[in-house]
């Protein structure tokens, strides 16, 4: 089987568009003025096709016939809608810390709190030691541990204990990942590299970014799986008793997810923008200057998502079907997935910035001359509507202990932008561009759209990635609290799944190397393959702990 990882001018320029970027004189031979005036040929300086509007919606509905009509959206009443059940908050589980082998309750999450324990939220090697040190010292006693202190183990730790794993084996292996990320990057999974004789792989940066963690686990999880809501308590061998508390649920869920290869069949709009701060025309829009790393063409990287698309999908994904997705709310390098819970919008008019109803908010394209994204309007354009648009998301937060959980403990926050829309004769929604004031000018402070950097959902067959493990013996909790014997084994399979980007399996990576002395060679790209480790706890567990945590 083939395996895809799916692992932020003083005055209105009286000139269109296409004047839009600096506009500094450039010799057309050289290359980076050439690539310059490709991006002009591009969203958001030209038009998106309305068949490719189209084909992305119905990709992202898993809809032919997904609703397009704005009349018909507004005359069901479409404004404004919420989940069906709201995604639950958790943490993003930082890579820094351990992800879900962190013990939470015992740290200070404040990094202002003190120079040493500052530590613990912004050095990994840190963490790292300290853990080492609890491997040594608390690992091998861990029977003779009181039930206080068996309460405030790590989840992992929790749910190696609970198979009667005394060597925690997915303990082991998510710091052991998360040590080798931290030293080497990618290259410390590097399984094969065709490596020319005088070269070498690149160096790697022995830090990790605060925002690394499993938010795209959390995130999509805590939309499609039921919510933990009390506290599991089992009974050891030596009848001690140890909780397992929602938090440590939702941790072991969004690791869960976030190791599994429904990654790979998620479906995303837009592109990742990978600058720290990317670049802004004289409206506030995000625009694209330069290649990234991987790109072969110019493309819309921080320019995304397009309005016309995410309108559409937002209205049918969650206004129609009550589904939630993940939406990355930062146009910036840093990603912060986060899981939506509902939106509402608004109509104003593109030219007056006036707010109103759909009829007195759209005007023909006949009587908007002041239009300042008249060159990069669908061609097909008759009306432009102006849409203003508040998105709320249920906001990560701070691992904690608590007994029972509900939606009243979410943290719900918003983000708003605005964007008009540009229709069609029969009102079907064919394009549109960002804005960061409703009237469609410029300012000197504040001016950017905040608009979102890219958008996914999981598909609706989802569930089948999660079928719980066949063969196993049914788990009668009331009966015993510990799993039976023969879930040891099948956990230790799920702990040593390895995603393997490799050839025998579809890829086709080609990795940079560089001459070990400089000046003697080229940089070049070669064959390279690579082995990671997605350590995933037992289904099995996971699903009947959560049940327990619902009775």
């Amino acid at each position: 089987m083939k395996i895809y990882l799916a692992l932020i001018t003083l005055a209105v320029l009286s000139t269109q568009v296409f004047a839009q970027i600096d506009e500094s004189p450039c010799d057309p031979n050289e290359e980076d003025c050439a690539l310059e005036e490709a991006f002009k040929n591009i969203y958001p300086f030209k038009p998106m096709a309305t068949n490719d509007i189209q084909t992305r919606v119905s990709r992202l509905t898993e809809n032919q016939n997904f609703l397009w009509d704005i009349r018909e959206m507004n005359k069901r009443g479409l404004t404004r809608a919420n989940t069906k059940v709201q995604p639950w908050g958790g943490s993003f589980w930082p890579l820094l810390q351990g992800q879900v082998a962190n013990d939470y309750q015992n740290k200070n999450f404040s990094i202002f709190h003190g120079a040493l324990s500052g530590l613990e939220v912004t050095s990994w090697t840190y963490n790292y030691s300290k853990y080492k040190r609890r491997q040594r010292k608390l690992h091998p006693k861990i029977y003779e541990l009181s039930e206080k202190e068996l309460a405030e183990l790590a989840p992992s730790e929790k749910y190696d204990i609970l198979l009667g794993d005394t060597s925690f084996d997915l303990t082991n292996k998510i710091w052991n990942y998360a040590a080798t990320w931290g030293e080497k990057k990618k290259w410390g999974f590097l399984s094969s590299i065709d490596l020319p004789s005088g070269y070498r792989i690149p160096e790697a940066s022995s830090l990790l970014a605060l925002w690394e963690g499993i938010c795209h686990g959390w995130a999509v999880a805590a939309g499609h799986y039921d919510r933990p809501e009390k506290t599991v308590w089992v009974t050891l061998p030596n009848n001690k008793k140890m909780p397992f508390y929602p938090t440590d649920l939702k941790a072991l869920i969004s690791l869960m997810w976030a190791n599994s290869t429904v990654q790979d069949s998620v479906i995303v709009e837009g592109l990742r923008c990978n600058r720290k701060r990317p670049k802004k025309d004289d409206f506030g829009r995000y625009i694209d200057t330069k290649l990234d790393k991987d790109d072969k063409s110019p493309l819309p990287r921080c320019a995304d998502v397009h309005p016309a698309v995410y309108h559409a999908s937002v209205v049918n994904i969650l206004g129609i079907e009550g589904r939630s997705f993940v939406v990355d709310k930062s146009a910036k390098a840093s990603i912060a997935n986060q899981p939506v819970s509902g939106y509402e919008y608004s109509y104003f008019n593109p030219d007056t910035g006036k707010d109103g109803g759909l009829e007195t908010s759209t005007i023909a394209v006949a009587n908007y001359a002041k239009d300042p994204f008249k060159s990069a309007r669908n061609p097909e354009t008759r009306f432009i509507v102006g849409v203003s648009m508040t998105l709320k998301y249920v906001d990560w937060e701070d691992p904690i202990l608590q007994e029972t959980n509900s939606p009243a403990d979410d943290k719900i926050s918003e983000f708003k932008f605005n964007y008009d829309l540009e229709l069609d004769g029969a009102y079907k929604i064919i394009g549109g561009q960002w804005r960061v004031d409703k009237d469609g000018s410029s300012r000197v402070f504040g001016n950017q759209t905040h608009q979102p950097d890219f958008f996914w959902v999981v598909p609706k067959d989802y569930k089948k990635y999660f079928a719980p493990l066949p063969g196993l013996p049914e788990w009668n909790f009331a009966k015993s609290t510990l799993p039976p014997k023969e879930f040891a084994p099948a956990a230790k399979s799920a702990h040593s799944f390895i995603y393997q980007v490799t050839r025998e399996f579809g890829f086709d990576e080609k990795c940079p190397v560089f001459p070990i002395k400089r000046g003697e060679g080229e940089p070049k790209k070669v064959p390279c393959e690579f082995k990671y480790p997605r350590p995933q706890p037992l289904i099995n567990v996971v699903n009947k702990l959560v049940e327990e945590s619902r009775r």
